[in-house]
């Protein structure tokens, strides 16, 4: 019984998010990811305070405070629903490595933990995941970008995003 203790101390702790992919409400553009990360849009209020019930514990915004179309009083809802709430203001139009590195690290800080990563229409969100797994695994998945529709015609339209994903994955 004592070996089991120690056994239990000193094992890694298994991934413990207990996601409910029904669960979710349908907010703008969202993907379930994995077993514990799901990405997507602009939430509601309604769809924000519904995430516990998913699951989801945690909350990245990367939309930046002062953007006219976000949430207002998000964070309050969040607290108010028992959701930990972070937000990173990623510029549309030249997001930055630091930017990148706040969120990796609140990634790594929650890895254990539901989380719904948003912006507007999943765009930054599904960039900002594709580009931490990419780094954390050593190889990029594709799949991760679906929201962005046709890849290369958005990478096109959106020039600041191809360069900011190219920059970051050729330093690793």
């Amino acid at each position: 019984m004592k070996h089991l203790m120690w056994l239990l101390l000193l094992t890694p702790t298994l991934a413990l998010a207990n996601l409910k992919p029904d669960a979710l409400p349908a907010i703008k553009a969202i993907q379930v990811n994995d077993d514990r990360v799901v990405t997507a849009g602009l939430p509601t209020a309604e769809q924000l305070t519904a995430l516990p019930e998913a699951g989801i514990a945690v909350v990245i915004n990367l939309i930046p405070r002062d953007h006219a179309h976000r949430l207002a009083g998000e964070a309050e809802l969040a607290t108010q629903a028992g959701l930990t709430y972070y937000q990173i203001d990623v510029d549309w139009q030249a997001p930055k490595a630091e930017d990148l590195a706040r969120f990796q690290s609140l990634m790594d800080q929650h890895r254990q933990s539901g989380l719904l990563v948003h912006c507007m229409a999943n765009y930054r969100a599904s960039a900002f995941y594709y580009l931490y797994r990419a780094l954390e695994d050593g190889e990029p998945t594709p799949e991760l970008l679906a929201p962005w529709g046709d890849l290369e015609a958005s990478l096109a339209e959106y020039p600041q995003w191809r360069d900011f994903m190219d920059n970051t994955l050729s330093k690793q």
